[in-house]
C-alpha cells in the first residue's frame, strides 16, 4: 500500500477567502482618508495632531505588539486555540516594518509632546537635568530603533519558521520557535516596558509609576484578542476556514479574552 494521499493538502488550499482582499482594498481607501485628515490637522493645529497621532499609533502598535506576545505564548505553550489563529497573529505582527515608519512622524513633534526636549523647560527644571541622561532625544531614539529591531526581527523569525515548517514539518522547527518564545516573551516584557516609559509616561516626567508597562501589555493583549476572535468570526463563514474552526475553538478564544481583561482589570486597579 503506497504511503502517499490520494489528495494531499497544500498551503495554496488554506488560502485568503476572498473577502480578506475587500477588506484590504476598503482599509486602503480608509487609510488615505485618514492620511489626508491628519495632513490637515497637522497645518491647522499642530500640537493637537502630535498629541491625536500618539494615541491613535499607540492603539494600532498596541494590538500588534499584543498579537506578537500572543504568538509566542501559543508557541511556549501548545494549544489548538493558538494554531487555528496562528496566520492572523503572524501577519499582524509582520505590520512592524510599516509602524517603525509611522513612528517617524512623531519625531517632528517631540518639542511639543515631551517638556524634557524642550532646552528652555529643561533649564527651569532641576527633576528634568537630573533625568536628562536617560530622557534626551539622541536615547530616545536610539532606543526606539532598538524596540522596533527586536520587534521586527522576531516577527521575521518566527513567521519564517513557521512557513518552514508547514512545508516540511519538523520536531526542530518547534522546539526552535520554543525555545525562542520563551527568551523572547522576556525581552518583550522589557521593550515594551520601557517603551511605554518613554513613549507616555515621559509625557509628564515628574509622575512615574512601577506597573505602567504591564499596564499597556495587557491592555495589548486585549485589544489583539479581541481582533483575533473578530477576525476568527469572519474567516469562519468562508472556506477553507468554515471547515476548521468550531464552537469549541471560540470557548477557548472567549475564555482567553475574559482572563486577558481581568488581568488588565486587575493591574488598572492598582494603578
Amino acid at each position: 500500500m503506497s504511503s502517499e494521499r490520494a489528495n494531499p493538502v497544500t498551503i495554496s488550499d488554506f488560502a485568503a477567502p476572498p473577502i480578506v482582499e475587500q477588506i484590504q482594498r476598503r482599509s486602503l481607501i480608509i487609510g488615505l482618508v485618514a492620511v489626508a485628515a491628519c495632513l490637515i490637522g497637522a497645518f491647522i493645529n499642530p500640537a493637537q495632531f502630535f498629541r491625536s497621532y500618539l494615541a491613535g499609533y499607540l492603539l494600532w502598535l498596541g494590538i500588534s505588539l499584543g498579537c506578537l506576545a500572543i504568538l509566542m505564548l501559543q508557541h511556549l505553550s501548545g494549544g489548538i486555540w493558538g494554531f487555528v489563529i496562528r496566520r492572523p497573529l503572524e501577519a499582524a505582527t509582520r505590520v512592524f516594518p510599516l509602524l517603525a515608519l509611522l513612528f517617524i512622524p512623531l519625531l517632528f513633534g517631540l518639542h511639543q509632546l515631551y517638556p524634557w526636549a524642550d532646552p528652555a523647560k529643561v533649564a527651569q527644571d532641576s527633576l528634568l537635568q537630573h533625568k536628562a541622561a536617560y530622557l534626551n532625544q539622541t536615547a530616545f531614539v536610539a532606543r526606539a530603533v532598538f524596540y522596533f529591531a527586536l520587534w521586527c526581527g522576531a516577527a521575521h523569525l518566527l513567521s519564517r519558521w513557521s512557513l518552514q515548517q508547514d512545508q516540511v514539518p519538523r520536531a526542530s522547527l518547534r522546539d526552535r520557535m520554543q525555545g525562542f518564545s520563551a527568551v523572547g516573551l522576556l525581552l518583550y516584557g522589557l521593550t515594551v516596558t520601557f517603551s511605554a516609559i518613554d513613549w507616555v509616561m515621559s509625557l509628564d516626567p515628574h509622575w512615574y509609576s512601577t506597573i505602567y508597562g504591564m499596564l499597556f501589555m495587557a491592555g495589548g493583549a486585549v485589544a489583539a484578542m479581541s481582533l483575533m476572535i473578530a477576525m476568527a468570526s469572519l474567516l469562519a463563514k468562508h472556506p477553507p476556514m468554515s471547515d476548521v474552526l468550531a464552537p469549541g475553538h471560540f470557548h477557548d478564544l472567549g475564555k482567553l479574552l475574559l482572563a486577558f481583561v481581568m488581568i488588565w482589570a486587575y493591574f488598572s486597579f492598582s494603578q
